[in-house]
């Protein structure tokens, strides 16, 4: 007579079974690169901002008209990336990287190239929805890997470093069509190549499944903790994506040129190095609650001072602290999400929803300048951070939780 499986006999055969062994992978030379530098082409579009703005007005569009196409671009990452999310979770990981990417490469180099305004803002907007699928495979890797806080602040290091580099180089060869697209262009080319590198989706990876045994993070608790960082997190970017946005605006109001704006710009890049490094060296032992609030506080304070100042020299030494709290805090925000679930469930639509609040920075920024002037702006945009404390916090918390879960459950003894 066959063997009947009863709610009774699975259960037994699931407590006979070994326990799971960690299904997030160590790092390696192939995947790290492969993650990181996907990550870095994700972002590179929202990284160069301020120059793809200046490249766009020497093409003939004034300053809300650029603000506009790089709104579409940046949202058509973001839809992309959201719409790819469980996409990335899963077996399809890399085609789905390889496609985007390839779509990412072409229709920058058609940017770069092409005389025509029209054409170059189709491929700005063809090639942001290509790199969406770079947005959600790279954030849904960084999951697969072990120690989210050291492999979110690593990925961001190397996103620093090679962006303070393109921003330093850029201004030298002038900020045009050719150089700001045709950097576009080439990292997509080079994500593009080693998307094959790029770390399986674990099959067992879910916390919920263990978490109410192990009385650490009950599901329903990891569930909200997702939806809300996907809520929190955007509006945190967007508040500083349009302060880095509008640099060269409020910079110009206190006399800042163009290439010490550059340098400027680059070493900002260069500060939130820092900020990554941090978390970087000390990975887990930080923790994320306390860390992230405190980040919080100084970013907000320091987004709110710089509206408020007149010289040159002050107003580019906030914009580089800015950015340095900023890059610490964007690695703690990656890692709350990457903890909460090691397939990526909330970290691989996590950029796209990033982007949804980084795409409207521009529009935003530029309209309330005009609107209530610099102070305001920068008073609006500091005051996000501190109504971000408390859910942040709480975000924080359960994610270590949900991470101590999937620890334990790989550690648990067979029956």
């Amino acid at each position: 007579m066959p063997h009947t499986n009863t709610p009774e006999s699975a259960l037994s055969q699931e407590f006979a079974q070994p326990p799971h062994s960690d299904p997030r992978r160590p790092l390696t030379l192939r995947n790290g690169s492969a993650t990181f530098v996907i990550a870095l082409a994700s972002l590179m579009m929202a990284n160069l901002a301020p120059f793809v703005m200046t490249a766009l007005g020497r093409l003939g569009f004034d300053v809300i008209s650029s603000g506009n196409i790089l709104t579409w671009a940046l949202l058509a990452s973001a839809i992309i990336g959201l719409g790819t999310s469980r996409l990335a979770a899963g077996k399809h990981r890399r085609n789905l990287a390889t496609t985007g990417l390839f779509i990412a490469t072409a229709a920058f180099a058609v940017a770069t190239f092409s005389p025509t305004p029209g054409v170059v803002v189709a491929g700005l907007i063809l090639g942001g929805a290509g790199i969406g699928a770079a947005i959600s495979t790279s954030g849904a890797a960084l999951a697969a890997l072990r120690n989210p806080n050291r492999i979110s602040a690593a990925s961001g290091l190397v996103n620093r470093v090679l962006i303070a580099i393109i921003l330093g180089i850029i201004p030298i060869f002038g900020i045009a069509q050719t150089s700001v697209f045709g950097s576009l262009a080439l990292l997509s080319l080079i994500a593009l190549l080693l998307a094959q590198w790029l770390p399986d989706a674990p099959s067992h990876a879910e916390p919920v499944d263990v978490t109410t045994s192990l009385s650490i993070a009950a599901p329903r608790k990891i569930t909200l903790a997702g939806i809300a960082i996907l809520i929190v997190f955007p509006v945190w970017g967007a508040s500083e994506d349009a302060i880095w946005t509008m640099a060269p605006v409020l910079g110009e109001a206190v006399g800042l040129g163009e290439q010490p704006l550059g340098f400027a710009l680059s070493l900002a890049a260069a500060g939130g190095v820092l900020g990554m490094l941090t978390v970087t060296i000390f990975g887990e032992r930080i923790g994320r609650a306390l860390p992230l609030s405190i980040a919080l506080v100084i970013g907000g304070a320091l987004k709110i001072t710089v509206g408020f100042v007149d010289d040159p020299t002050v107003f580019a030494t906030l914009i580089i602290a800015i950015n340095t709290i900023y890059a610490f805090s964007f690695a703690l925000f990656i890692a709350a999400a990457a903890g909460l679930d090691a397939r990526g469930r909330w970290s691989g639509p996590l950029i796209g929803a990033y982007l949804i609040g980084s795409s409207f920075a521009p529009l935003l920024g530029g309209w309330l300048i005009e609107l209530v002037g610099a102070g305001t702006f920068t008073l609006i945009a500091g005051l996000v951070s501190f109504i971000a404390i408390a859910p942040t916090n709480a975000i924080a918390r359960v994610s270590v939780g949900a991470e101590k879960a999937l620890a334990r459950a790989s550690e648990r003894p067979s029956y």
